[in-house]
This record gives C-alpha cells, structure tokens and sequence, in this order.
C-alpha cells in the first residue's frame, strides 16, 4: 500500500486516511477475503493485471520503485499460472496445455 500510495501522491492524488489507518480499519472489518482470493478459491480468472500490474506500470510511467508490489505481483502471477488461472507459454488458444501445466506444479 506504501507503494501504491507513493505512486498515487506523485500522479497528484491526496490521500484522506493513511495507509497504517486503512489497515487498521479493514482489520476491525474481521474475517474477509479479497475478491482476488475469492476468485482463486473458486478457480475463476483473478484481476491480477487490473489490480496490481497497473499500478506498477504506473510506478514506472512516474519512476518510482515498486519492490513490495513487484514481489506480490510475481508471486500472484506463478500462482496463477500454476492453477490455470493466469496465461503463461500460451498456446493457440490463450492457455497453456495440460502437460506444461503439470510440469509446473510438480
């Protein structure tokens, strides 16, 4: 969120509550699970790009570092490819073929 907020403030967004408040707040919400989570859990193609890989892409139109957003994009994209959920060595069709697909969990 750190990141997110570095890249908002240098495209001149202002920012009301602050990040550690954000948590915070969404900590008294109690149990709850992204809709990103939700999708995995249920086997549906996630918003990965929309959500995170656009915000890194603006950090690099800005030239700001994105290294916690880097490190969260890569591992929810290997997680993603690996259930199916995200392209990776995509085939005619878009999706990897089954053979590539258990190679990769195993």
């Amino acid at each position: 969120m750190l990141d997110a907020q570095s890249i908002g403030e240098a495209l001149g967004v202002h920012f009301r509550v602050d990040v550690h408040r954000r948590i915070n707040g969404a900590a008294e919400v109690g149990a709850h699970k992204t809709s990103m989570l939700q999708d995995l859990e249920r086997g549906r193609p996630m918003e990965i790009d929309a959500l995170v890989t656009a915000v890194q892409e603006m950090g690099r139109l800005v030239g700001i570092e994105t290294p916690y957003i880097d490190s969260v994009l890569g591992l929810i994209q290997q997680r993603g490819r690996v259930l199916g959920l995200y392209p990776t060595f995509p085939g005619p069709d878009g999706d990897i073929d089954e053979e590539t697909r258990e190679a990769m969990i195993d």
